[in-house]
């Protein structure tokens, strides 16, 4: 009926220029000469009216029995256009309101729109919004995306969200259902920075890299000795610049770092035992044997102090009666170890000797 309003409509003007354009410039026109005019005018229109009405003219294509109408083409011709254009405005109209533009490929399922993207990636919904009332509109989407339609994934968002946009004017309320699908992409572990490190012999030294995953992975580390297990208890044979290689692995991709673990030497005094006090009798032999250990296996130099002497042995005399400190040193060429032995000697009282009897005779 809209159709046949506007055609109507469009005929009526149409007829109208055309009986104004026949008019003669230099015609004055008369009141018999309106009168003729007018009813010529009414009786086309009814004429065009009984024509409608016997052929049916619009119908569901729209123009359809043009051709049984008594108009001349140029008349014809203007009523096509202007049904032409009231079917584009009418197709406009019953356009689906709301649309969504992205870059992204997105295909439908059954009503939902799916969208896919990768781990760490930014995805941003652009909408468009058609109101047919001209009203305006409002909309938002649900979680995770923001109220505007974006969303910066991470790596471990992997999955399927189901995301509702929302648009309203007000009054009428519209939605649109749409999937979006997360795919994985696997990052290998990452291992935070280890410093070069030194320690001394002897210290006990504790290790355990910092290892993430950003997938949220299971991951595996392994780390060269001597801290493969993780604890170094370091000794007099440690010394030494170790490459400490840390690997960590997800099963499928893996990580490796190094530093440098320096172990100082730390020099270990030599050890002497064996020794004692020494109490002798004058004639009797002092000897002092030293037991000496290095645990460096440093080359030693071991020094006995008078009147004993470096090899070790003294024959005492009836005059040596005394105490004595006997001074043992031991250096391994890094440091000095002192130790001291108390020799006494008692005092033995021996007879008078008669070497030697002379006789003079005169």
């Amino acid at each position: 009926m809209k159709k046949v309003l506007v055609i109507l409509t469009t005929l009526v003007m149409v007829l109208f220029l055309t009986s104004c354009l026949n008019y003669k410039a230099y015609d004055v026109p008369t009141e018999d000469n309106e009168n003729d005019d007018d009813l010529d005018l009414i009786d086309e229109i009814a004429e065009i009216e009984r024509q409608l009405e016997e052929n049916d003219l619009v119908d569901d294509e729209g123009t359809d029995g043009l051709d049984d109408l008594e108009l001349d083409e140029e008349e014809t011709d203007s009523i096509e256009e202007i049904v032409s254009e009231d079917d584009e405005e009418l197709e406009a109209d019953l356009e689906e309101e709301i649309t969504v533009d992205m870059d992204e490929e997105s295909s439908v399922d059954d009503g939902v729109l799916v969208f896919e993207v990768n781990e760490n990636e930014l995805i941003e919904l652009g909408v468009r919004i058609v109101d047919p009332d001209g009203d305006d509109v409002t909309y938002s989407f649900s979680s995770p995306l923001t109220k505007e339609g974006s969303w910066q994934t991470n790596y471990g968002d992997a999955g399927e969200y189901y995301v509702t946009l929302t648009a309203s004017d007000e009054i009428h309320t519209t939605t649109q259902e749409i999937l979006i699908i997360v795919n994985r992409v696997n990052v290998a572990p990452v291992i935070k920075a280890v410093k070069d490190q030194t320690f001394d012999e002897g210290d006990i030294i504790e290790f355990e890299p910092e290892v993430s995953d950003p997938n949220g992975d299971a991951v595996t580390v392994e780390i060269s000795a001597p801290l493969s297990a993780g604890l170094f208890n370091t000794d007099h044979t440690s010394a030494g610049v170790y490459e400490i290689m840390v690997t960590a692995s997800d099963g499928e991709l893996e990580t490796e770092t190094s530093f440098m673990l320096t172990i100082t030497d730390v020099n270990e005094l030599p050890v002497v035992s064996g020794l004692k006090d020494i109490v002798v009798d004058e004639g009797e032999t002092v000897v002092i044997e030293p037991t000496v250990t290095d645990l460096d296996g440093d080359d030693l130099e071991i020094t006995i102090s008078a009147p004993v002497g470096n090899d070790g042995v003294w024959e005492t005399g009836y005059t040596d009666h005394g105490e004595y400190e006997i001074t043992i040193t031991v250096d391994d060429g890094k440091d000095t170890v002192f130790e001291i032995v108390t020799v006494t000697v008692e005092d033995v009282n021996m007879p008078p000797i008669i070497e030697n009897v002379d006789a003079e005779v005169n």
